[in-house]
């Protein structure tokens, strides 16, 4: 008796992991956002969707310090930290740190970035074979400060913008240049598939195996 219902319990799992390793396959995950740089406080408002068959995420920043994140049907609102106010210079002289502490940070070591890029780089194609974009828009105005790196700046600009122009204006670049000012300022929208979910899982896991990768995890 008890030995059937262990079978039977098993059976299920393995069509239930079955079921959803088809999900994994089959349901594509669409992302979906857009993003404002505005040259007035708040700088960076920007908003996106995550679809997945019937679960779907939203999050937004509404002002810059409030951000606001849906799924299913139920919305939480968190209130974004503040940037740590300067401390005057009588209270830095009063508080001086510890021999301890200044011995962690001595012992921190900078991340390799080309052992990061030695993993990366090699999945980059895998990973992107899974992307479909639907279309991608960007639209910047700026100003650098200096009229001849503003121009050499909004030349490479227009250089890709020249090669996007092979997508079929499925992407898009729309640049416009101020020489006489220094600022920036812009919006991009977007939507992008993923058609195989499931086919992203190799490769992140041989990103995560790479020796530097591993070691930066263990050192969690």
């Amino acid at each position: 008796m008890i030995y059937g219902i262990i079978l039977t319990a098993a059976v299920f799992l393995i069509l239930f992991i079955a079921a959803l390793l088809i999900i994994l396959w089959a349901v594509p995950v669409t992302i979906t956002g857009r993003g404002e740089l505005c040259r007035d406080a708040p700088t960076l408002l920007f908003g996106f969707c995550v679809e997945w068959g019937f679960v779907s995420l939203h999050a937004n920043v509404l002002d810059g310090s409030v951000i606001e994140i849906s799924l299913f049907g139920r919305t939480v609102k968190r209130v974004l930290p503040d940037e740590s106010p300067a401390e005057s210079p009588d209270k830095e002289e009063q508080e001086s740190p510890q021999e301890g502490d200044e011995e962690r940070e001595k012992e921190k070591v900078a991340p390799d970035i080309i052992g990061i890029a030695d993993a990366v780089l090699p999945q980059v194609g895998p990973l992107l074979h899974q992307i479909a974009i639907d279309h991608l828009r960007a639209r910047v105005r700026f100003g650098l400060g200096d009229a001849a790196l503003t121009g050499e700046v909004f030349g490479i600009l227009m250089a890709i913008r020249g090669m996007l122009m092979a997508t079929g204006e499925r992407v898009s670049l729309a640049a416009a240049a101020e020489f006489h000012d220094n600022m920036v300022e812009g919006d991009a929208e977007g939507a992008i598939r993923i058609v195989h979910p499931l086919s992203l899982v190799p490769p992140v896991v041989r990103i995560v195996r790479h020796p530097t990768v591993w070691k930066m995890v263990r050192s969690r």
